[in-house]
């Protein structure tokens, strides 16, 4: 049992980090961003029993000690899921699960953390699921599938090493113009990109009918029993701007192969703030209530609503995730794990963006009576 902090995380190699983790992840990376705990940047707690990743916010108010902002369900057997986080909690007292399964949170709040609904992720049945798209329903698959025709768009599954960097990184950085955040990049709950094989992840780029990459999407194992059974959509970049629905068409093409492979469900990662209404936990009002805020309100920091109104398009099944805090006001803890994933770099800022996001609204609908 040991931690794996500061330097020396940094210092740890993808291979090295792929031969210790490798092993934990492989049986027991069940969830959408297990595999996420890989990405680079990342500390970690590895004890016999599995390991859990985190990050680690400072803050001179919020987090004087170290605050591990700790993301996804820890990797092991459910079974040990207790006696690891006991020894995780007895070694880092101070800790947050911005995002955890229900099963998780149920631990944890038999363990005296506050839990609530932050939000869903919508998973697609692979082996069921229309990718051709209809009128009816799945409309934007119907136009995406139209889209890549009408423009000529080849998608295919590649060596990611083989496709120029040049591309890749010009594609990335108009991608980015494109969000809110624009200056730079979020992470830990979307993996930055890497222009090079990674183990089991598999990468699909999209080209113009000149050759030219216009958009990529990588997708993360998710384990079950030793197998892969399902993969999630973690890293996503696509010429929006001239493409408006090409990130739907990668998709489909990538479940069509999954299909054929015998894969149960493709996760397009969650929507956060979303729906929390559905979940069976909400045991601190004030966390529950920043989170409606940020949703309704948000879209200066980040486009929650935009995100949730394309994947609710889709029409899948809607896997419910959960927030836990030992602290004494979990809300702030919100905001340390935006700070640790670079979705905010200052509390002022953050609160008025969010002002701005109210005075925003509220002037629109004060407009429309008038």
């Amino acid at each position: 049992m040991r931690s794996i902090l500061g330097n020396e995380a940094a210092n740890l190699d993808p291979e090295t980090k792929w031969l210790l983790l490798s092993p934990h992840i492989r049986r027991h990376g069940r969830e959408s961003l297990s595999y996420a705990t890989l990405q680079q940047g990342m500390e970690y707690f590895v004890h016999d029993l599995g390991y859990i990743a985190f990050t680690t916010a400072l803050h001179p108010v919020f987090a004087r000690k170290p605050k591990r902002i700790v993301l996804a369900d820890p990797i092991c057997d459910r079974q040990d899921l207790r006696p690891l986080l006991n020894a995780f909690i007895q070694e880092h007292p101070a800790a947050v699960f911005p995002v955890v399964s229900e099963y998780c949170a149920t631990v944890l709040r038999e363990m005296g953390f506050k839990v609530n609904c932050v939000g869903y992720e919508p998973e697609l049945p692979v082996q069921t699921y229309n990718t051709q798209g209809n009128w009816k329903e799945l409309d934007m698959i119907k136009r995406a599938r139209n889209e890549t025709k009408r423009e000529g768009i080849t998608i295919r599954e590649v060596d990611i090493s083989t496709v120029p960097v040049d591309q890749l990184q010009a594609l990335s950085s108009k991608w980015l113009l494109g969000k809110k955040v624009n200056d730079r990049e979020i992470w830990v709950y979307a993996r930055r990109p890497v222009y090079q094989p990674e183990p089991e992840v598999r990468k699909f780029v999209a080209f113009d009918k000149n050759g030219v990459a216009i958009g990529y999407v990588f997708y993360d194992p998710m384990y079950q029993d030793g197998k892969i059974f399902g993969y999630s959509a973690n890293t996503v970049r696509c010429d929006e701007a001239r493409y408006g629905r090409l990130a739907t068409a990668v998709h489909m093409t990538a479940m069509e192969i999954f299909r054929t492979e015998g894969v149960e469900v493709l996760n397009l990662l969650m929507c956060p703030f979303t729906k929390i209404e559905g979940g069976i936990y909400a045991d601190d009002l004030m966390t529950k209530w920043f989170f409606q805020l940020s949703e309704r309100f948000g879209g200066e920091i980040y486009n929650f609503k935009g995100l949730a109104f394309h994947k609710s398009k889709y029409r899948g099944n809607e896997k419910l995730i959960y927030y836990a805090s030992n602290s004494l006001f979990p809300s702030n803890d919100v905001y340390l794990a935006f700070l640790t994933a670079d979705i905010a770099n200052s509390y002022f800022t953050t609160m008025k963006l969010l002002g701005v996001g109210i005075y925003k609204e509220l002037f629109k609908k004060g407009g429309k009576k008038e």
